[in-house]
């Protein structure tokens, strides 16, 4: 029995009582398919009882706030680095790839506008952190690529640093990936399904203008320049594609914070990644309608008008958190991602252990531009506690 996607269908009225129903009868429903081997493709399986749960869960506190207002919303995926380079069937839901399945099945169940996959999907190490030969890589782009093949909504990719095969340290993978190929792969992917993205020459950034809302998000690249860091033609393609329409709400996503202290881990010296502080002036910039230049790039926000910034969202850390900077919404999700005990650093949020074989790990986001409001709405882990609200 092959439930995934079964949701699209799904009516606003009904689609809470079915959720609940779902998670009644999907553990029944279960029934052990014939063992056989581990393969790129996605096997058919029933969705466990506690998936629909806490999408019904999260969508009851969603559709309380909601009301009656127009609303942009996406789910996050973010840091699943994905281990197991096949699906094994019968399943096991350790393997986060899985979790993307939940979290699209989510998108479906909030009529969402898009996903949004903020990197570290896990090519670069094996299942004993070592890195990957080049014939494990493929097969994990592979199932990857497949978990999104079918996949009836927009998804934007943001690549991590971790995407271009670099495993611990100076390791990294037998196969490597420039932000070009990792572009075609993912967010060509995308576009080839006739989704109007605008992208870079390489498709590893650009932004999407949702149909029928005034609401532009931006999926960057924050490792085009070295590991960590914004190229300056990048930078300049924030700065040019930041002059919106009237009234238009803008989101920015990348797999890096690009806040100069709160995505770090213990230890790590403050400071942005490269050209980070350059693109947090262009965000503040086209906060206060200015124009400026600095470091090559220019900008000119002056001819805006009512335009608004929901904030800059990342994964990365493995943590929760955020900070105002510059009238700024910096956020972080923490995804599927773990951080030892030595790592991590003081007063943040994070949810461990995270139980795979029990729970979701994802925030569905949801804006009301006209309202300039935001909520952070915790599928799973952490539940109601880990929801957060924004005013921009």
């Amino acid at each position: 029995m092959h439930l995934i996607g079964s949701l699209c269908s799904l009516s606003n009225a009904n689609t809470s009582a079915t959720l609940l129903a779902l998670a009644m009868t999907a553990g029944t429903a279960m029934a052990q398919t014939a063992t056989a081997p581990p393969s790129t493709t996605i096997p058919e399986f029933a969705v466990p009882a506690w998936v629909d749960q806490q999408i019904g869960e999260a969508r009851a506190r969603f559709d309380a706030w909601r009301g009656d207002d127009e609303v942009v919303v996406f789910p996050i995926v973010t840091d699943i680095h994905a281990a197991r380079p096949l699906f094994a069937n019968p399943p096991d839901f350790r393997d986060t790839k899985h979790h993307v399945l939940f979290a699209q099945r989510a998108a479906h169940a909030f009529q969402a506008d898009f996903l949004a996959e903020l990197g570290d999907i896990g090519f670069d190490r094996d299942l004993k952190w070592q890195p990957s030969i080049k014939a494990d890589a493929e097969l994990r782009l592979e199932a990857q690529r497949n978990l999104f093949k079918d996949f009836a909504l927009p998804a934007l990719f943001c690549m991590g640093n971790h995407d271009n095969g670099r495993a611990n340290g100076a390791l990294c993978s037998e196969l490597r990936l420039t932000p070009k190929e990792y572009g075609t792969m993912f967010n060509g992917m995308t576009k080839k399904k006739g989704v109007p993205l605008v992208t870079s020459p390489g498709e590893d950034y650009g932004y999407y203008d949702l149909p029928g809302k005034k609401c532009r998000v931006f999926f960057l690249n924050s490792s085009d320049a070295s590991e960590a860091g914004f190229s300056v033609p990048q930078v300049q393609f924030l700065a040019d594609n930041l002059r919106l329409p009237p009234g238009t709400c803008a989101v920015v996503l990348q797999h890096r914070c690009i806040h100069p202290t709160i995505g770090k881990w213990r230890g790590n010296k403050p400071g942005s990644i490269k050209n980070g502080e350059l693109a947090i002036k262009v965000l503040a910039a086209f906060r206060t309608g200015e124009k400026g230049e600095a470091d090559g790039v220019q900008w000119d926000f002056t001819s805006n008008r009512d335009c608004s910034l929901a904030g800059s969202i990342s994964g990365d850390s493995h943590f929760n958190n955020q900070a105002l900077y510059h009238d700024i919404h910096f956020i972080i999700t923490q995804g599927y991602g773990t951080v030892s005990t030595k790592d991590l650093p003081d007063n943040v949020d994070y949810v461990t252990p995270v139980n795979r074989t029990q729970s979701m790990l994802v925030d569905m986001v949801a804006i009301k531009p006209a309202q300039r409001a935001m909520m952070f709405f915790r599928i799973g882990a952490g539940g109601p506690e880990r929801d957060r609200a924004f005013q921009f």
